[in-house]
């Protein structure tokens, strides 16, 4: 039985693909209508499922349309109408489509099957809580899309720098709240506190109690007074807050 496939091949460049028309009004004559079917839900399906690919060229996009038996079933003097059920449904593995011919009037169903890979990063070690993330930390690899959840990184850029907020271990999908901002205060770390008193910028030293990255609040000691102040960490070694 003969199948169709059409793929967008990892590290390959992107195959151009015909526009999917609904009605188109084309001859098809010369053509069985197993190949129109064949032909026209390809291409509806690789034109539904490039919405799912942010890179063409690292991404993998295949589908496998099998012909249906068309022993009664007349040639269609139009590209046939090919109906997907669950238009909002991830489109992925196998599915069942529609195919539908308006002269000679007929319909029918057609199996397909389709494969996504998409580059994620992933860990390629173990990542402890609190370790600042290099890009050796990491690797990237072709991910079948129904195994994915939720938002992942497609680069390492994406993450170098950042600190990992628990434990990730060894090949396991790295998702952003695993990860949160590098710290640049730590717990106990000395620090100028710029205070704005009465309209006059003034500034002392300080203690973090509590480590916090740009823009985060943390509870800081006034070295002079022990008072314990909330400050807003303004870059490292450096917290400001408002005294009334």
């Amino acid at each position: 039985m003969r199948t169709s496939v059409k793929a967008l091949p990892f590290m390959t460049a992107l195959i151009l693909m015909a526009p999917f028309v609904l009605h188109a009004e084309e001859d098809g004559s010369d053509t069985d209508a197993a190949s129109q079917i064949v032909d026209a839900a390809t291409t509806a399906l690789m034109e539904k499922t490039a919405a799912y690919i942010r890179d063409p060229v690292t991404s993998l996009q295949q589908v496998t349309v099998t012909p249906p038996n068309v022993e009664t079933l007349g040639t269609c003097l139009h590209t046939p109408d090919i109906i997907i059920p669950g238009q909002n449904r991830l489109l992925v593995g196998n599915i069942t489509v529609k195919a539908v011919c308006r002269e000679p009037r007929w319909s029918i169903h057609a199996k397909a099957n389709i494969r996504i890979e998409l580059p994620v990063v992933k860990s390629a070690r173990t990542i402890d809580r609190d370790q600042t993330i290099r890009a050796d930390d990491l690797t990237i690899q072709p991910v079948s899309l129904n195994q994915i959840r939720g938002r992942y990184f497609a680069q390492k850029q994406e993450l170098t720098g950042q600190m990992a907020s628990r434990r990730i271990t060894p090949a396991q999908i790295v998702r952003p709240d695993m990860v949160e901002p590098p710290r640049v205060i730590r717990k106990n770390d000395d620090v100028v506190i710029e205070a704005r008193i009465n309209g006059v910028t003034v500034s002392m030293k300080g203690m973090a109690l509590e480590g916090g990255a740009i823009d985060e609040t943390i509870q800081v000691r006034n070295s002079s007074s022990g008072k314990v102040i909330n400050a807003r960490v303004i870059a490292s070694g450096k917290v400001n807050t408002v005294i009334p």
